[in-house]
């Protein structure tokens, strides 16, 4: 008795490419057609081929044969779906797939492919709809070979090493790799096949500081595979034009490279970086057009009202959100900008949907957006700082991820105040001061102000003034808590209970170290002045 089937299908609506493209697309390294295989076929849609329940099958469908194993089981399914039109299986593959599978390579017309072993069926499903849907534009990234010479170099790089190589943006998205890849492990594997690092991955390389290496180093820096988590080591150079920090190649080996081929990667890195400069200048004009436009915009004044218009925002209302990191990296090292550069990408797409208007990019290491509105509303920004907690809630970003929201502007000649609105509420997060990782600027402005203040009191040496000062110096000297039991109490208005409570100490112990200070005759805490000016003193040294 024949087996029914059921097929779940994944249509690519009006759209067919051929089967010979489809392979270019997706990697021949991710899926392999054997050697004299028909690859003529137009398909449009993948589907997953489940036994045990009938359906229909299309002629364009690329069939994947979950479950199906060894020869005989190929031989009779795709003779089976054949019957339905289908044209082009896949099944799981092994080292050298046409070896395995080539008697069935073209049973009664069936193509059979054969995908990499140890590529999920979700993930290959997902790679070949990308693949289809992108087909013609310049998404799936080699369709319209601009850049196939990168991939051409890393495949003559991969053979120069022996090695199967990628190349890598700043932003750890990779950009090119050579064949082989089916040799590596599953950090590889994964990279390829979301064509950048995963997560995962990526965190362990910035918790171990090889972003830092490999941006300090000018020759090709060894990572152990056991540092990884991985099977293979690494060996890995930066790709820099000049002083400029381009991105990385990263080759999987297994065991340190010869001093000849270190050499060899060192060199390759910088012919890659011409190729990198020449593509970034054909593909980015988009990209560029927007870093510029948003410049305009946060710099506020006349510039900005033009800027306005031709980014399609009119010339309402409109706000500036800051996004960058708690823990104040360098702003041009690899490992700042990778995590903060996908973020900000998320961002856009967030805001995109929310708002419909704006226009996001990052300037000098920080996102900015600017946020279009359609009238001035009461609490704009407090729905805008709501909103910047769901998007770090959605992508789980870590408590190093901080926001900062301007004011509503109602002239666009005025952006420039909201950009800086922005900026000190980043600036009162980093001090964790308050809670949580967003702030409106509204909220935190007298944080703002006293942190200028401190800023601007260190550089002139007004912090060793005063008599909180000669307090910690006694403190210091005496082994006395003068300054904690000062501030508490003020903290408290002079509610001796809850000061002594915050302490932990008898209220009687309290009374005694707040009259031993009072007999230091410094201040009078009896002066309403005073006790003001002691409260923004001890602000000030907190947050200096």
């Amino acid at each position: 008795m024949e087996t029914a089937e059921r097929v779940k299908s994944y249509e690519i609506p009006q759209r067919t490419v051929a089967l010979s493209a489809l392979l270019e697309d997706v990697g021949t390294s991710i899926l392999t057609a054997p050697r004299g295989a028909d690859l003529s076929h137009e398909v449009g849609s993948v589907a997953i081929y489940e036994p045990g329940v009938e359906s229909e099958l299309g002629p364009r469908s690329v069939v994947l044969l979950v479950g199906v194993e060894g020869p005989a089981n190929i031989a009779s399914t795709a003779a089976l779906l054949r019957r339905s039109g289908v044209q082009v299986v896949v099944v799981r593959g092994g080292r050298d797939p046409g070896a395995v599978d080539g008697e069935v390579a073209s049973w009664n017309g069936v193509t059979v492919l054969s995908a990499l072993r140890g590529t999920s069926w979700a993930d290959l499903t997902g790679l070949i709809q990308r693949a289809l849907s992108a087909r013609g534009s310049s998404a799936c990234g080699r369709s319209d070979g601009s850049d196939g010479d990168l991939f051409t170099f890393a495949n003559a790089v991969s053979a120069l090493l022996d090695a199967p190589i990628t190349v890598e943006d700043r932003n750890s998205h990779v950009i090119a790799f050579s064949g082989r890849q089916d040799e590596c492990d599953d950090s590889r594997i994964a990279t390829v096949l979301e064509r950048q690092v995963p997560d995962q991955y990526l965190r362990l390389i910035e918790e171990a500081g090889i972003f830092d290496k490999i941006y300090r180093s000018r020759e090709p820096v060894w990572i152990s595979g056991a540092s990884l988590g991985t099977r293979l080591d690494r060996v890995a150079v930066a790709i820099r034009a000049g002083d400029e920090y381009l991105g990385s190649m990263w080759a999987a080996v297994d065991g340190n490279l010869t001093l000849a081929r270190t050499r060899a990667l060192a060199d390759s890195a910088q012919l890659v970086a011409v190729r990198m400069i020449e593509l970034r200048t054909a593909a980015d004009p988009v990209k560029r057009r927007q870093s510029e436009l948003l410049a305009d915009l946060v710099e506020g004044g006349s510039a900005a009202t033009s800027a306005m218009e031709r980014a399609g925002l009119g010339s309402g209302s409109a706000m500036v959100i800051a996004l960058g990191r708690r823990s104040g990296l360098h702003r041009d090292r690899p490992d700042g900008t990778a995590h903060l550069g996908r973020l900000v990408d998320a961002f856009a797409v967030h805001l995109g949907a929310v708002y419909g208007q704006s226009v996001v990019a990052m300037i000098n290491g920080i996102g900015y957006a600017v946020v279009a509105l359609p009238s001035r509303s009461h609490g704009a920004d407090a729905d805008a700082a709501r909103i910047s907690s769901d998007f770090l809630e959605r992508v789980r970003a870590h408590d190093d991820t901080i926001l900062g929201v301007g004011r509503v502007m109602s002239r666009p000649e005025d952006l420039g105040r909201s950009r800086r609105d922005a900026d000190h509420a980043l600036d009162v997060l980093r001090t964790r001061r308050i809670e949580g990782c967003v702030a409106t600027f509204r909220s935190v402005y007298v944080d703002a102000l006293l942190l200028q203040v401190s800023r601007e009191s260190a550089a002139e040496g007004f912090s060793l003034l005063g008599p909180l000062t000669a307090i910690a110096r006694h403190d210091d000297e005496h082994s006395t808590v003068y300054l904690p039991t000062l501030e508490a109490w003020l903290s408290a208005f002079g509610d001796i209970g809850a000061a002594s409570a915050s302490l932990h100490v008898h209220p009687n112990t309290f009374r005694y170290r707040l009259g031993k200070l009072r007999s230091l005759q410094l201040f009078d805490l009896d002066d309403a002045d005073t006790r003001f000016r002691l409260m923004v003193h001890l602000r000030i040294r907190h947050l200096q």
